[in-house]
């Protein structure tokens, strides 16, 4: 891989990392002021749905700039959200170590029913 190409996904990453943690920290702010033994209402549930939408995609998001990056592919098609999550728990020898878990790809399996993802 070309410096430049590194380089590139470094800042790309780097752009999008503050984002999350920005995304973390409001979403802590709005549970943490949530009545302790209430049901959310409606608005706090769309809000922290949102910000789990929003968590997930810059996710990602980094997924798919390392793929293109280092993979140099990334998936298409229907199931594209699925086929990235799946590449993404697989190393790949002299190239790239594995970026998720094999649990952890189990764990969002139920999000990705049918090739959609969270975002979709």
């Amino acid at each position: 891989m070309r410096k430049t190409h590194l380089m590139r996904l470094r800042s790309e990453i780097e752009t999008e990392w503050p984002r999350l943690e920005m995304l973390v920290q409001e979403l802590q702010q709005l549970v943490a002021g949530l009545p302790a033994q209430a049901e959310p209402s409606h608005r706090d549930k769309a809000a922290i749905g949102a910000f789990l939408h929003s968590f997930y995609n810059g996710i990602e998001n980094i997924l798919k700039h390392l793929a293109r990056e280092i993979d140099q592919n990334v998936p298409k098609g229907e199931g594209w959200h699925r086929a990235l999550l799946q590449r993404m728990s697989i190393a790949v020898p002299g190239i790239r170590s594995a970026i998720l878990r094999p649990d952890t790809i189990i764990m969002l399996e139920p999000y990705t029913n049918s090739g959609k993802s969270l975002c979709m």
